[in-house]
């Protein structure tokens, strides 16, 4: 059965929770902790409890479907104090993000509303006639909670999640892969097996990756993305090559390719977002502007053109489709994704990888908003190579060969997000195959690491 058919739930051991001695209750409308002082609104229901609120949009927000509440407080942004919600001021501005993301914050008089640098001052009466507008109120729930580390989901994933309107985010990624040894199907092959059929056999192979990253929403349900590579890789080999006596030796030697890998350029539409869950469209289009023409020297030849493993980008304009599920409870978040590479065409050399499945589960659980650590599963399916590149010897190398491409392989992975500030965000996976089964004969792969950061404006 295909991998990316399979459904695999991780379930996360709940691990202790560490508190920083501000945390003391949960917001009554969104089941948040209440964390920022800043933005507390409180109010009064017919038998006389207390209810808190982490972000007076939230306070608005169960007002709507609550209405037998009374005595509504919310917290001067500059004094700490408690004030009347009713008499106070109102402004939204991108520099101030409260919790949920409607940025709003209040004052106790119209004087200290005006000094706020950029945005709109309301009273209250103005402020519930803007509610009244979903796309102004609503908590805009499928950017909410940005100010947890998970809000993101684990720095390897792509996609997970939208930006509000107008936002911006700029992101730098790295990912080094490590590859040792060689498989035949699901199981392990040693070098005089593959000598029977080829030349050469692989040893090892390492791959960095160096991603930037820009994300903008022109609108609270589109966000568009613009991704550039930059990759090096590195294969060391082994050749047995035949001495005029009729003896055979072995020669070490490595190959390396350095370059501008594809561009591309993406989109995601948000289909619907609750209170704790949301779900977005996710497609982007792959540009072939890296190189599928490396070569480099080898004992057999000088300046040889380099296998399909070697090369930096796919040649080809691949479609990318799919779609995005994350939802959050208190400490934990979790999140579903699954996307389809079509490959289109074949490249200048003749060929084309095969389409590529790709389904990705993962749950973070967060310690305090600030750190959460995350467990993912992925499960790959690729179909092999359609068309030959004639400029190869199938038989020098298994990498050469086009029946040694595609297959399934399935990873596991912990990682770690660290929030810096409200814009500033940090993240580390750390991966390794559970399953491999190529559909020839096809490097092990040993380790995968992602790290990043990523600045949000907005």
């Amino acid at each position: 059965m295909k991998l990316y058919k399979i459904f695999v739930i991780g379930f996360l051991c709940l691990l202790p929770r560490v508190g920083l001695g501000q945390t003391t209750s949960s917001c009554t409308h969104c089941s948040m902790k209440i964390n920022d002082q800043k933005f507390i609104a409180t109010a009064i229901d017919q038998n006389n409890s207390v209810l808190e609120f982490d972000a007076i949009e939230c306070l608005i927000n169960y007002q709507k479907t609550e209405k037998d509440i009374h005595t509504l407080k919310v917290t001067d942004y500059n004094t700490g104090d408690t004030i009347d919600a009713t008499t106070a001021f109102y402004v939204k501005s991108n520099d101030r993000p409260s919790p949920m993301g409607a940025f709003l914050s209040a004052y106790a008089s119209k004087d200290d509303a005006l000094q706020v640098s950029s945005g709109s001052v309301m009273n209250w009466t103005a402020l519930l006639e803007k509610f009244k507008n979903s796309s102004y109120g609503a908590v805009e729930h499928s950017h909410h909670n940005h100010h947890r580390s998970d809000a993101h989901g684990p720095i390897g994933i792509m996609g997970d999640h939208l930006h509000p309107k107008g936002g911006l985010m700029v992101s730098f990624r790295a990912m080094h892969m490590a590859m040792d040894g060689n498989r035949k199907g699901s199981d392990k092959i040693e070098d005089q097996d593959i000598f029977q059929d080829f030349m050469v056999a692989p040893q090892d192979m390492t791959m960095q990756m160096y991603m930037l990253g820009i994300m903008y929403a022109p609108s609270n349900e589109l966000t568009l993305m613009l991704m550039q590579n930059f990759a090096a890789k590195q294969m060391k080999l082994t050749a047995q090559m035949m001495m005029p006596n009729g003896m055979t030796m072995q020669r070490d030697f490595e190959t390396q390719s350095t370059g501008v890998g594809d561009l591309k350029i993406g989109a995601l539409y948000s289909l619907w977002s609750s209170l704790n869950a949301i779900a977005h469209l996710n497609s982007a289009f792959n540009i072939p502007v890296g190189d599928i023409q490396n070569r480099d020297d080898t004992p057999m030849m000088n300046d040889i053109k380099l296998p399909y493993a070697m090369q930096l980008g796919s040649g080809t304009f691949d479609v990318t489709i799919g779609a995005t599920l994350k939802g959050n409870t208190d400490n934990l978040s979790w999140g579903i994704q699954q996307l389809n590479t079509i490959r289109t065409g074949r490249n200048s050399e003749e060929y084309r990888f095969g389409n590529l499945y790709e389904l990705n589960l993962w749950g973070a659980y967060s310690f305090v908003p600030q750190f959460s650590t995350s467990l993912r599963v992925q499960g790959t399916s690729e179909g092999t190579i359609t068309g030959i590149d004639t400029d190869l010897n199938p038989m020098m190398v298994t990498t050469a060969s086009t029946n040694n491409y595609g297959g399934e392989i399935l990873r596991s992975y912990i990682g770690f997000n660290g929030l810096i500030n409200n814009n500033l965000s940090l993240g580390i996976e750390i991966g390794l195959p559970l399953y491999q089964k190529y559909n020839g004969i096809f490097m092990n792969e040993t380790l995968t690491i992602n790290a990043g950061v990523k600045y949000s404006i907005l």
